[in-house]
C-alpha cells in the first residue's frame, strides 16, 4: 500500500483524468472562462401534455445521490416525461471520482458533489451542477467503539470544544490515519490545526478507496480511519466502530471564519453546460423529482429509503437495512426541501449560502495549489438559476390555477404543482385559463 502526501494524493487524483477531460471539454482552459450559460427569459409555451425524452442518467454509490433511484419505479420520472437510461437504474458511474463520463457523453446528467468539480475545475470547466438536494457531514474520524476518547464524551464531562479536540487528536500521534483516495483534505487538516496536530510529521497517513479503507479497518490494519461515503460510515458505525470528531460538531464549534470553506459540501446533481443550454426544462423536471422524494423523504424516511436500500447495497457491497439507511439522513445528510433551499441561493446569514461557502473553498484549494487561484462560484453551478426558474413558475402556476375554471386539465396542472413540476402545472394551467 502506498503512503503518499496529501499534496502528492490531490495532485495524482486530478491528473488521472486530466488528459481526458481536456481532450473532451470545450470550455477554453484559462482560469475564469468557465463555459457560459444563459437560460431562456420566455415562460415555457402553455400545452396539455409533457414532452418525452430519454436521458442519459447515473446516480453514484453514495445514499444521497441514491436518492434518485427512489423514484424511478414509482413512476416518477415517467409522471415528467422522462426515461431514465440505461434502464431501469441508470448507468453506474461514480461521476464523484470520476467526470469523464459525462465529458465525453456518455452520461448527460447525475448525482454529484460540488466540491468534486472545484478540486478539477481547470479541466473540466463546462461542467455544473444544476441543483443542490442536501449538505453532507459525512466527513469524520471513526476508531473502534470504547478504545478511545471521543469528542462528544469529553464535551459532556464539561471540557471545551478545544479542549476536547486537542485531547481526542493528540491520540492520534504516531498511528496511522486511513483517509480516503481522492477525498478533500480540509476536513483533517482543520481538525488536526485545531488540535496543534502536524498530520505531515505525527501522523501515519495512508489513502485506500471507501470499500478497501473499511476492509483494512475490520481487519485490524488501523484503529483510525476517516471515510467520506455515508453507507460504509454506516457500515462502519454499525459494526462496532464510532465517531471520535465529525463535520457537525466541527462546524457547530470552531469560529466561522475558519469553517466557511468546509461548509462547501454540496450534494445534488450535476451536468454539462451544453447539455444545460440545449435542455434546461429537461433540467427543471428532473429537479422537481428530487424535491418530491425529499418530500417523501421528510414525511417518512423509512418508506422512502426502502425504495432504494436494495439497490444501495447491491451496488455498494453493504448490507444496510432501510431503518439504518434513513438514519444516514438524520446524521450525516441534511437535506433541504424546495422552500427551505432559498438558504442556500438567497439567504446571505444562511451558514451555507453558496455564494460564500464555495468562494471560500475555491480560495483554499487556490492557496494549497490544488486548483489555480482566480475561480468563482458562478463557474462550479447553475443551480440558483434552476431554482429561481421552478420559483418564478410556481408563481406563474398560482396565477394560471387561479384563473383556471374546474376541469380535469386544471386537476392534471394541480397533481403536477403538488409533484413539484411547477414548469407542466404552469403550462397545464395556462392552457386550462385560456391562455396560449
Amino acid at each position: 500500500m502506498n503512503i503518499l502526501s496529501r499534496r502528492a494524493v490531490l495532485a495524482a487524483w486530478a491528473a488521472s483524468t486530466a488528459g481526458v477531460l481536456a481532450a473532451c471539454a470545450q470550455a477554453p482552459s484559462t482560469t475564469g472562462s468557465a463555459a457560459t450559460f444563459t437560460p431562456s427569459s420566455d415562460l415555457a409555451t402553455p400545452g396539455s401534455t409533457v414532452p418525452q425524452v430519454s436521458v442519459k442518467a447515473a446516480f453514484p454509490p453514495w445514499g444521497d445521490e441514491l436518492l434518485g433511484v427512489a423514484g424511478i419505479d414509482d413512476g416518477y420520472y415517467k409522471a415528467v416525461g422522462i426515461t431514465i437510461t440505461p434502464e431501469p437504474y441508470g448507468a453506474q458511474q461514480d461521476l464523484l471520482m470520476n467526470l469523464t463520463p459525462l465529458i465525453n457523453g456518455q452520461v448527460e446528467l447525475g448525482g454529484g458533489y460540488l466540491p468534486s468539480i472545484a478540486n478539477q475545475i481547470d479541466n473540466v470547466q463546462n461542467v455544473v451542477g444544476f441543483a443542490v438536494s442536501d449538505v453532507s457531514y459525512v466527513y469524520r474520524i471513526v476508531a473502534p467503539t470504547g478504545r478511545y476518547k471521543t469528542v462528544a464524551q469529553e464535551m459532556t464531562a464539561g471540557a471545551t470544544f478545544a479542549d476536547a479536540l486537542t485531547t481526542v487528536m493528540a491520540q492520534l500521534k504516531g498511528q496511522k490515519l486511513i483517509c480516503v483516495e481522492g477525498g478533500s483534505p480540509l476536513f483533517r487538516n482543520t481538525v488536526a490545526k485545531a488540535a496543534g496536530l502536524d498530520l505531515e510529521k505525527d501522523v501515519d497517513i495512508e489513502f485506500l478507496a471507501n470499500p478497501d479503507l473499511v476492509k483494512a479497518g475490520f481487519a485490524g490494519k488501523a484503529d483510525f480511519l476517516s471515510p467520506s461515503s455515508a453507507g460504509f460510515v454506516v457500515q462502519l458505525q454499525q459494526k462496532g466502530w464510532e465517531p471520535l470528531v465529525d463535520l457537525r460538531q466541527v462546524i457547530d464549534n470552531l469560529p466561522s471564519d475558519d469553517t466557511l470553506p468546509l461548509r462547501f459540501t454540496y450534494s445534488g446533481l450535476v451536468t454539462t453546460t451544453d447539455y444545460a443550454q440545449d435542455n434546461f426544462e429537461t433540467l427543471l423536471r428532473f429537479t422537481s423529482v428530487i424535491y418530491r422524494l425529499i418530500d417523501e423523504m421528510e414525511a417518512d424516511p423509512e418508506a422512502t429509503a426502502a425504495k432504494f436500500v436494495d439497490y444501495l447495497n447491491s451496488y455498494t457491497g453493504t448490507d444496510l437495512t432501510a431503518k439504518e439507511l434513513a438514519g444516514s439522513f438524520d446524521d450525516i445528510y441534511s437535506l433541504r426541501t424546495f422552500d427551505r433551499a432559498t438558504e442556500f441561493y438567497t439567504d446571505q446569514s444562511d451558514p451555507f449560502f453558496y455564494e460564500s461557502v464555495a468562494t471560500a473553498n475555491l480560495a483554499v484549494l487556490g492557496e494549497q495549489g490544488v486548483i489555480e487561484k482566480g475561480h468563482t462560484p458562478d463557474e462550479l453551478s447553475i443551480a440558483g438559476q434552476v431554482y429561481a426558474a421552478l420559483a418564478r413558475y410556481r408563481q406563474e402556476a398560482d396565477k394560471a390555477l387561479a384563473a383556471a375554471p374546474d376541469s380535469d386539465l386544471k386537476q392534471q396542472a394541480q397533481n403536477h404543482y403538488d409533484a413539484r413540476n411547477y414548469l407542466d402545472a404552469y403550462r397545464f394551467a395556462a392552457t386550462a385559463a385560456g391562455r396560449n
